[in-house]
């Protein structure tokens, strides 16, 4: 369960949702053939880390496996809905959100220390732990600064800031770790001005969003 203060209005009931039919959302998922996904380096050009971590390059912060299948980008769905039919119903019902994917850890990866500059709040639903309790990730508690180990767990969610809250990443569980990522602004803190102005920052940090729409889609036509 998330806090509480997440539960609110439309977000929070669709949180609610997604947390009882996760299971659907995964077996929505695995029965997918031929599978497309981005690699790092194709979504993490907003990444801000630790030199001790990774070179002045994108996706250098990864050692392993790391993928994303786009859900979801602006308005853009990024698979069918006939393939995700319990996915789709819920997110058309999300309100302001900006990015949706659905993430997978290979086993023995480890993503380095960083923060991402996009801004607002990220919510991670674990579809599948990878079989263990060997997978997680650090992150820094925004009162103490210090970081807190989050050890993901099937069937859980959890909410973070990934620009205000320095994070990494690993599994050293048997299988690959699965997790839907909404990328969104609180409901319970919205006004128009400020979603609007954390809607374009996000965008940009991605050369318009309807640039990662593009890659994407070239990507699925090779």
């Amino acid at each position: 369960m998330l806090d509480k203060s997440f539960y609110h209005g439309q977000q929070g009931e669709c949180f609610r949702q997604l947390e009882k039919h996760w299971r659907e959302i995964k077996h929505e998922f695995d029965s997918q053939p031929n599978k497309v996904f981005l690699d790092p380096e194709d979504f993490s050009d907003s990444v801000r880390g630790v030199p001790d971590d990774f070179d002045d390059k994108s996706g250098d912060y990864v050692h392993g496996e790391w993928q994303a299948l786009g859900i979801q980008s602006g308005d853009h769905e990024g698979q069918s809905f006939n393939d995700y039919p319990m996915l789709y119903s819920i997110l058309r019902k999300f309100p302001y959100k900006t990015n949706v994917a659905i993430m997978t850890v290979g086993p023995n990866t480890k993503i380095g220390n960083h923060t991402d500059n996009e801004g607002g709040w990220r919510y991670q639903l674990c579809l599948d732990d990878g079989g263990g309790e060997q997978s997680g990730m650090y992150v820094m508690n925004i009162d103490t600064k210090q970081q807190e180990l989050m050890t993901w767990k099937t069937g859980e969610a959890y909410v973070f800031q990934p620009d205000l809250q320095l994070h990494n990443g690993f599994n050293n569980n048997p299988g690959p770790r699965t997790t839907l990522l909404i990328d969104f602004w609180k409901e319970s803190l919205y006004t128009k001005d400020k979603f609007e102005k954390y809607y374009q920052h996000y965008s940009e940090c991605f050369e318009g969003l309807e640039n990662l729409v593009n890659v994407y889609e070239s990507r699925k036509q090779k």
